[in-house]
């Protein structure tokens, strides 16, 4: 009955009647409905724990685990086992012909899916990002346009990019962005950024990172002395917004207060948010800053969102 519904494609009738998972038979019957049904992530599940146990069915078993990783796209792994396989001393000819095709079309899959996705990055012509960049756009297509850049020769819009940088009307988190590219290229150029009223004369190339530097340590440190054992969640809603504000500042951290003044803003700012009652004196007290100080940079915490 099962052979007969295999045959005619009733794939549905035939799983229904495939329970017995302790039948090495029953777990192979059970790949081919589950690939003929299309689920392919329950297939893949299923592929992976009847290889582990599968003897006579083996070969059978792993050209189906194969078939379901390149169904899910899961390229690297595939290519990963037929390597594997294909090393091993003896297999039977015809799986070995078998798993050999099988590579092959993994590999022209894998070659496709990394074209398409490379062209996906690629919305812009270089026209239009150096369009972009001197004239501007909405905040998710200079966002698109930023994050194509991260994959092309930033050096051919160097031109364009030092105006952004040193008009003070383009948007802060986006010169960042375009600095840590600039970083990230090893483009070795003295800029002028203008922001927040200030203006730095930098070098990408020398600039720190803001994972690793000492104001995003500093700020975190002082937020984990406060809250790390009376508000785990508020502490890591503070470290988000640290890194968003010193994203907003680099690299004009020098003009910025002692770390513990931001993070007595940034904790002040989120309870404000939350709705919980907590007083400034009694927070700075906590933090041992001054009031003036954390008002004076409240605002920019607050703007910077």
């Amino acid at each position: 009955m099962i052979d007969e519904y295999l045959e005619m494609g009733e794939y549905q009738k035939a799983l229904a009647l495939l329970d017995d998972l302790e039948d090495e038979q029953v777990r192979y019957y059970r790949l081919i409905c589950l690939y003929g049904l299309k689920d392919y992530q329950k297939g893949l599940k299923e592929a992976r724990e009847a290889k582990a146990l599968a003897k006579e069915t083996y070969y059978d078993v792993l050209c189906y685990l194969v078939g379901f990783l390149k169904e899910t796209e899961n390229y690297e792994e595939a290519v990963d086992l037929l390597v594997e396989e294909l090393s091993m001393p003896y297999i039977p000819f015809q799986y070995e012909s078998r798993l050999n095709d099988l590579y092959d079309e993994i590999l022209l899959e894998k070659r496709e899916a990394y074209q398409e996705l490379e062209a996906q990055k690629k919305i812009f012509s270089e026209k239009e990002l150096a369009m972009l960049l001197e004239k501007g756009g909405s905040d998710d297509v200079m966002l698109m346009a930023i994050d194509q850049l991260t994959t092309a020769n930033i050096r051919l819009f160097l031109p364009q990019i030092r105006l952004f940088l040193e008009d003070p009307a383009r948007d802060s988190v986006l010169k960042t962005l375009l600095l840590l590219i600039l970083k990230d290229q090893e483009v070795d150029e003295e800029l002028t950024v203008v922001k927040h009223a200030h203006t730095i004369e930098c070098n990408p190339i020398y600039l720190e990172d803001i994972e690793q530097s000492y104001w995003m340590e500093a700020i975190v440190s002082a937020l984990e002395h406060v809250l790390e054992n009376d508000n785990p969640s508020l502490l890591e809603m503070g470290v988000d917004l640290t890194q968003y504000f010193l994203h907003d500042w680099y690299p004009l951290f020098e003009c910025l207060p002692d770390p513990e003044v931001i993070a007595c803003a940034i904790h002040y700012h989120l309870a404000g948010l939350m709705l919980m009652e907590i007083e400034l004196e009694d927070l700075c007290f906590d933090y041992g800053v001054e009031q003036e100080p954390v008002l004076d940079i409240l605002e920019k915490v607050q703007n910077c969102q």
